[in-house]
């Protein structure tokens, strides 16, 4: 039986976190999701689907171990070299999540450059790679470029530095500045960590990235790259593209990797046939921008390649944004701190290819009814 000291512990921070309305708690899998990060619909493909299938019958369920044990599965080796391909540079890892790979390479990187500039809106995975890593950092406001040069002209002189930022926000649905960024690199001598893991399959004409929507060439001793197969090639795992150093740096530094399980080699199948046909079917990103084009328009957002919607407004209006989807069989939640920062709490909409012209429908007749005009 538990003690009413372990009881009363536990009940306090709890009743501490419902009050600052953080509560957290698991949505029904009978409703329909608008927030899914499946943008291109692969994670449904028969093509996939079919991968898994066969290579699971023929490998087995499991990896077994880690990637220097017995789960470094010839699949591995082949998704790093498709990806490397596709992002257009030298080398790649393969990490069992795409948090992971941030946490891998923000510690391997942070023994060489010791100092990192974070945007405000960054993703857990950075933030914590950051404060695990003990290096100095300091956080600039989200895009501000002014600001961060400001940073940078104050810090030691000849500190060699990280800039981290995502190449779509995962919240907002808000581009960085790639170019500008990269100015900054080359003008103080340091590198950019570029978190593609939304703009994968979404930004840029073929989907290959923030790079490509920006029209730069992947430059190995400027640009590391981070993301994920779990968002527009809808599967599971993490990556990061880099020179070839870097990559044997967090081979042998990258706790994250060592010390975990590998993926499947079901799992390794599927995300390199959806990979292969986001790679040959370039209409797949196409149809994805004419949705995202058309829902934008009808609910009065911005014009922008950005699939990820974000509604804002009083927290009441957002509810009633959110139980009136519900009522109707649609789960959007308000996104409240500290995914957010307080003050931007968001409904995080996501256009997929699956989008339906009745989710635009019922997601403006929602707005109008709780009064939030965009």
């Amino acid at each position: 039986m538990p003690t009413d000291s372990f009881k009363s512990r536990i009940e306090s921070q709890l009743s501490r976190i419902y009050e600052a309305g953080r509560r957290k708690s698991l949505p029904s899998p009978s409703y329909r999701h608008l927030s899914s990060n499946d943008y291109l619909g692969l994670s449904r493909h028969p093509s996939v689907i079919e991968a898994i299938v066969k290579t699971t019958a023929s490998d087995g369920a499991g990896a077994t171990g880690s990637r220097f044990l017995s789960g470094n599965h010839p699949l591995n080796g082949m998704l790093e070299e498709a990806i490397a391909d596709f992002k257009g540079g030298p080398s790649s890892i393969v990490f069992s999540t795409g948090y992971q790979a941030n946490i891998s390479l923000i510690l391997a990187l942070s023994t060489i450059y010791p100092f990192i500039y974070s945007d405000s809106h960054n993703h857990a995975s950075i933030i914590d790679g950051i404060r695990l890593s003990g290096c100095q950092y300091q956080i600039f406001p989200h895009n501000d470029l002014e600001a961060l040069r400001g940073m940078l002209e104050k810090r030691p002189l000849g500190e060699s530095f990280i800039i981290v930022t995502e190449s779509l926000f995962s919240m907002n649905g808000n581009r960085s500045p790639i170019a500008a960024l990269l100015n900054l690199c080359d003008e103080f001598d340091g590198i950019l960590l570029l978190d593609d893991a939304h703009g994968t399959g979404t930004l840029g004409q073929e989907g290959r990235g923030g790079l490509e929507h920006a029209s730069l060439a992947f430059n190995p001793q400027r640009i590391v790259l981070t993301g994920t197969f779990s968002k527009a090639l809808g599967g599971l795992g993490g990556y990061t593209v880099c020179h070839p150093l870097i990559r044997e740096l967090v081979l042998s530094t990258g706790r994250s990797l060592i010390y975990t399980t590998a993926l499947p080699p079901g799992v390794l199948a599927g995300n390199l046939e959806a990979l292969t046909i986001l790679d040959e079917n370039g209409e797949l990103v196409e149809n994805l921008h004419s949705r995202v084009r058309k829902v934008r328009e009808a609910i009065g957002l911005p014009i922008s390649s950005s699939p990820i919607l974000s509604i804002k407004g009083p927290i009441e209006k957002l509810e009633m944004i959110s139980s009136s989807l519900k009522e109707n069989g649609l789960l959007a939640p308000v996104i409240r701190s500290p995914t957010v920062p307080v003050g931007e709490e968001c409904i995080r909409i996501c256009v997929t290819n699956h989008w339906e012209d009745t989710f635009t429908r019922l997601l403006s007749e929602s707005m109008i009814k709780a009064q939030v005009l965009l």
